[in-house]
């Protein structure tokens, strides 16, 4: 057997790529290589842990039903591992492939030796999704390196201190790495030389290594940052000299580290509620791709990623209305700006168009109509110049029909409630998941208040409940996936389509039917749960199923972002770890018997 094929294949699997080389590489040294022909039962009786390195098998259980289909990285035996009971499967080979068999002895030790092993495969064994996470690093863990460029400015301790001035006014910088032969010995500042050159009287024509601080603290370049911070609080330092593996690198300021936190979304959107000029917003925006890299890059989940990604939204659009207001002077009536669909449920991502509309006060006619029809098309443009895209399907407060009152709001939900026709309840689908962003929210509750007082109607109910189920997971009757195209070529899962909107539609229903007024899909949930209406394990398996497809779906996204390409929702599986298609052929396991519970529940007339 060759070791370091086996060390290379581990490197590369779920959960074994936590251990270091040197342990991985004694590891596949117990591992056992077996060819197998298509065709082959393989024996699966002893206690052992079975990977799949090349090659298809099929499962089957003691009733001949075929239960999975095993591929590269998948895993078989745990069961019997970790509970000492046989399930009486039969495995068999479909095409030619090799497999890894572990000693059930190795096994238990590796279990017991590292915890995230044992927890990863107790909980592959209970098939809970989502419970298993690679150990992610703090949201606030960015490295000094992240920060920092390798722009090393240095001078020698020999050199006097008008040449250091002059150094430091020509590459505009605060402060000097000094150094003897490429070693750090000490470090200049802008206050050194104010305080122990000026006001001491002394000549420019003394060394810098008399007024230097020497031997000053240093920092690893893949140091995380916090550390870099705790020290100079702790020292009272205001420049620290970056180093790699002991040889000067870089300097970090105070300066450096608060420039950083201007990524926050806080100062992000700080900065846009400062904006006095669509320029100035627009060139806000242009942080927002690089927010989204430091979102990724401090592992921040996905749900939250999509709450800050919504908030930034939100800022865009008070300012353009305040801004707009300014032009247009002080609104004639009361009114709300309204937002829909993912904007509403606080989970936009860094492809998300435009949908919006107005509530008003008043009816739409004369002067009214003028201002607010000025103030929508003023601020549909803007966020269009923001990057937020115009909706395609014009859902947005530009157009005329989306600007009403609440009587007229009022009545074009009790029509599409009353008379749930194809095309109102592709309306509902669109316009139920609503949110008022800026203007008056007892306008907006009034609205939302009559509407849920309406949706409990059974007939509607199960439109909805049937437009929910027209379009189903991704996943064949023997857990395959099955791909699609995107209509240039690529064939992949697409993961809002066939997998978040699924879980969606089939939460807004359950929501609409009981009166929730949470519009966030994971809040609905939590809701749902906690009035009763849904199963406590149902709705975690729901909540775990909608994190993994968001999650691969903001990975995905960033990963276009860093390649420069349009944001996509179509993922190749082939890309993902083992866990990963787990997870995802679990998440649309549970959607499909989401859908069934939802068809039980709502279209007992069909």
């Amino acid at each position: 057997m060759e070791v370091a094929e086996v060390t290379n294949f581990l490197k590369q699997t779920i959960p074994f790529e936590q251990l270091g080389l040197a342990q991985l590489a004694g590891l596949a040294a117990h591992f056992n290589v077996y060819y197998c022909q298509a065709g082959e039962h393989l024996d699966i009786s002893q206690e052992r842990l079975l990977i799949i390195r090349t090659g298809i098998f099929a499962l089957f259980s003691d009733q001949q039903q075929l239960l999975t289909k095993l591929e590269e990285g998948d895993f078989y035996g745990y069961q019997l591992l970790l509970t000492g009971l046989a399930d009486n499967d039969r495995l068999i080979c479909e095409e030619d492939g090799l497999v890894y068999w572990l000693p059930s002895e190795v096994f238990h030790q590796l279990r017991y030796q590292y915890k995230n092993i044992d927890i990863f495969f107790q909980r592959l064994f209970g098939r809970r999704l989502h419970q298993y996470k690679e150990q992610q690093s703090s949201r606030f863990t960015l490295k000094v390196a992240d920060i920092v460029q390798a722009r090393k400015v240095a001078i020698s301790g020999d050199q006097d201190v008008q040449q250091a001035a002059r150094l430091m006014s020509e590459k505009r910088v605060s402060s000097l790495l000094v150094e003897d032969e490429n070693r750090l010995i000490g470090i200049l500042t802008d206050r050194d030389l104010r305080s122990r050159v000026l006001a001491a009287g002394l000549p420019p024509t003394t060394a810098i290594k008399e007024v230097m601080t020497p031997k000053p603290y240093t920092i690893e370049k893949h140091a995380y940052l916090f550390e870099a911070v705790q020290l100079m609080s702790r020292f009272n330092v205001h420049h620290l000299p970056v180093v790699d593996q002991g040889l000067s690198f870089s300097m970090i300021t105070a300066t450096d580290i608060i420039r950083s936190q201007q990524d926050h979304p806080v100062y992000l959107i700080g900065e846009i509620h400062r904006q006095s000029s669509l320029d100035g917003l627009e060139h806000c925006s242009l942080q927002i791709s690089n927010l989204a890299q430091i979102l990724g890059k401090q592992q921040v989940p996905a749900y939250e990623a999509g709450h800050i990604i919504t908030t930034i939204t939100d800022a865009f659009t008070q300012r353009l209305i305040k801004l707009a207001q300014q032009e247009l002077g002080p609104a004639p009536c009361v009114f709300s700006w309204l937002s829909f669909g993912s904007q509403a449920r606080m989970d936009q991502s860094i492809n998300a168009d435009q949908d919006n509309a107005l509530l008003l006060e008043k009816e739409p006619v004369g002067d009214v109509a003028d201002y607010f029809s000025q103030l929508a098309d003023f601020v549909c443009q803007g966020l269009a110049r923001c990057g937020i895209k115009l909706c395609p399907g014009n859902i947005m407060a530009s157009n005329p029909e989306l600007r009403m009152s609440l009587k007229g709001w009022s009545g074009k939900f009790s029509k599409w409630i009353a008379a749930p026709t194809p095309d109102a309840i592709l309306k509902s689908t669109i316009f139920f998941d609503m949110r008022v962003v800026e203007g008056s929210r007892g306008l907006f509750n009034a609205l939302q208040q009559d509407i849920l007082a309406r949706t409990n109607n059974s007939l509607f109910l199960m439109h909805m409940a049937q437009t929910a189920l027209q379009r189903t997971a991704p996943l064949s009757f023997l857990r395959n996936f099955i791909l699609e195209h995107d209509g240039k070529q690529k064939k992949g899962l697409d993961l809002k389509k066939r997998g978040i909107s699924l879980i969606t539609d089939i939460v807004r229903v359950y929501a609409l039917a009981n009166g929730v007024l949470e519009v966030n899909t994971r809040s609905r949930l939590q809701q749902l749960a906690t009035d009763g209406v849904l199963d406590s394990k149902d709705t975690q398996n729901l909540c775990d199923a909608f994190d993994v497809l968001a999650q691969l779906r903001w990975d995905k996204h960033l990963h276009d972002l860093d390649q420069g390409h349009d944001a996509s929702n179509l993922l190749d599986p082939a890309v993902l770890s083992g866990l990963q298609r787990h997870q995802l052929k679990d998440s649309f396991a549970v959607i499909n018997a989401a859908q069934s519970s939802l068809k039980h529940r709502f279209c007992k007339e069909v």
